[in-house]
């Protein structure tokens, strides 16, 4: 494991840079003549960022590696150097493998196996570093969260030390990253305190001294409130300089942040202009995208990835692209603004893979030979031995998180099951189903529906805790309001149906539905009720879902292709936790929401 590096002590506030307008075009950006105010604004981003990184520059750029150009012509003649960048994505705290499909991955093949969780995690990313002698590492984004209750309990702290431990490079900015807060992020990055004594905020886990890796996003507007990160970062592989550009889409429906963010077309292309300003031609880029996908196959190259319009416009002198939150894995070679080929990755999240590119490099000018460039994702299998330090400092946060875990949220009066009745209704589901439109009701929401087989236990009778609660239902996934109209919502039913009995869908207590198995598949719903009304085809209903149900990886979910998806700003375990709190003490509700005619 890479030892602590130097960046809790330059990475510390904001980036004071001055964003300056130039040309859309990326050719426009390679021009030879630049304008005075443009070249003004490269040569502040490079002075500010140099002022505040600390780069491993060694000797000056080779005089053919000239500022400007996106890569020279190439022979087979060239003898190339390696390089390999390794990329994991929305790790979302999984210092644990999830239970169910966040700890899953299939092949091409459809079986499923077993993935992620952070000791087989660290082995994999060290056999892979093995592999080529050398290697950087990084983050695309949405590494924080809740996936583990440790971690976010301990405020995301394990997480950050396990990075650390792991030897990231860098850290994109993510959409979790924006909506915890700049302060948030500024405490993960230089804590408050000064004393050894001061740091040892979670015993027994060693002092906290903060993030040993910089965040990443050249998007970023510098503000005194944003959160602390860079534009770009340098990092040395063997004998070779990489570049790393990162950036996030802006998203309408997240919720407002202090932190600001910029077209990030226009933001890497200015960023390019610093680092090739500084001699550097090999670069690689993050993008925090919200596209997803539903393709399994670590080896396949999903269409949502090739037609993502951010994808082909970006800087083509940016050589390779690892993308985040986009759900599972993929593998893509798509062709850039200047119809060259650029590699496109995707690790799975929650740490089920590790996106791997070899960049062929020619060590005499430091462009990136893209024909020879070779990419693949790596499953992070469970049958490889687990690092040790990694069970260990898994071991230490879930005994440091001990005491506020154990702290009473509310109760229940009785068990709440978990099991199906005769129609497929589960008690507990059906709560479930409930606490998700309660919390979201001020937002938009007008029903709810739930899969049962995100719960693993049944809520036990008396006092209620947040272990106890994440033992309920331990994903962390984040809920999703869709609007669609009242005839795409009943054919979400109808697609659902056939699930009844199995996973779902569980309904909050403003819906009744009727399931006639004797009637032909896509058309079994003969019955559909909100409010005591009949669903209207032409009206708009919003319905708040979790990001399973309006994720492709649910076999294509309907919810998920039609209506209007934005992110409702909280988790399933938010909503439960405000619904334990609000409505408690809690007791099984009724059942005879869902009737089935056999």
């Amino acid at each position: 494991m890479r030892q602590k590096s130097s960046w809790d002590s330059v990475n510390s506030s904001p980036i004071q840079v001055a964003l300056w307008s130039g040309s859309q075009s990326a050719a426009a950006v390679r021009g030879a003549q630049s304008s005075p105010r443009r070249l003004a604004g490269v040569i502040t981003l490079v002075l500010t960022a140099i002022g505040a990184l600390v780069l491993t520059l060694a000797s000056a750029p080779a005089a053919d590696a000239r500022p400007g150009e996106s890569g020279r012509p190439w022979t087979p003649s060239v003898e190339t150097q390696s390089v390999r960048i390794l990329g994991i994505g929305e790790f979302s705290g999984a210092l644990t493998r999830p239970v169910g499909f966040q700890g899953q991955l299939r092949d091409g093949s459809g079986n499923v196996r077993p993935a992620g969780g952070g000791s087989h995690l660290a082995a994999t990313v060290g056999k892979l570093r093995d592999q080529s002698g050398d290697a950087m590492l990084l983050a695309t984004g949405d590494s924080i969260g809740g996936t583990s209750p440790e971690a976010a309990l301990l405020g995301d702290r394990p997480t950050v030390e396990f990075f650390n431990r792991l030897g990231v490079n860098g850290a994109g900015v993510g959409r979790r990253e924006l909506e915890k807060g700049a302060d948030h992020i500024r405490e993960l990055v230089r804590p408050a305190c000064r004393t050894e004594q001061d740091c040892r905020v979670d015993p027994p886990l060693p002092p906290f001294r903060g993030a040993a890796f910089p965040f990443l996003a050249s998007n970023v507007i510098p503000s005194p409130d944003a959160a602390p990160t860079f534009p770009f970062a340098i990092q040395r592989v063997g004998d070779v300089r990489v570049g790393i550009v990162a950036v996030t889409v802006p998203s309408d429906s997240a919720p407002e942040t202090t932190t600001r963010l910029s077209d990030p077309v226009k933001a890497v292309n200015e960023t390019v202009d610093a680092l090739q300003f500084l001699g550097v031609e090999a670069i690689v880029g993050l993008v925090q995208s919200t596209t997803v996908h539903g393709n399994l196959d670590p080896g396949a190259c999903p269409e949502e990835l090739t037609e993502l319009d951010l994808i082909t416009r970006l800087d083509p002198a940016v050589d390779a692209l690892i993308v985040g939150a986009s759900g599972g894995p993929a593998t893509c070679r798509v062709r850039d603004a200047e119809n060259e080929e650029r590699v496109v990755v995707a690790p799975a999240s929650h740490g089920r893979s590790v996106a791997v590119v070899d960049l062929a490099v020619d060590p005499a000018t430091g462009d990136v030979i893209r024909p020879q460039t070779s990419a693949f994702n790596q499953t992070v299998n469970a049958d490889i031995a687990p690092d040790p330090g990694t069970e260990e400092l898994a071991r230490q946060a879930g005994a440091a998180a001990t005491a506020e875990a154990r702290t009473p949220l509310g109760s229940a009066t009785e068990t709440i099951p978990r099991r199906m009745d005769s129609n497929g209704e589960s008690p507990l589901a059906d709560v479930i189903a409930d606490c998700q439109l309660h919390a979201t009701r001020g937002r938009g929401a007008q029903l709810a529906l739930s899969n049962p087989d995100s719960l693993r236990t049944d809520l036990p009778q008396g006092p209620l805790d947040y272990a106890t609660l994440h033992t309920v239902q331990p994903y962390g996934d984040r809920l999703y309001l869709v609007t669609v109209t009242g005839r795409e919502l009943r054919a979400a039913f109808d697609y659902f149906a056939d699930d009844i009995g199995d996973n779902g869908p569980a309904v909050s207590s403003n819906v009744r539905y009727t399931v006639d198995t004797r009637r032909p598949a896509g058309a079994r719903v003969s019955e559909l009720l909100v409010d005591d009304q009949p669903v209207d085809p032409d009206r708009e209903y919003t319905v708040v879902v979790n990001e399973f149900l309006s994720s492709p990886e649910f076999r294509g979910s309907p919810l998920a292709e039609r209506g209007d998806r934005r992110e409702a700003g909280l988790t399933d375990i938010d909503a439960l936790i405000r619904y334990v709190t609000d409505e408690g003490p809690l007791s099984a509700p009724d059942t005879g929401r869902v009737q089935v005619l056999r």
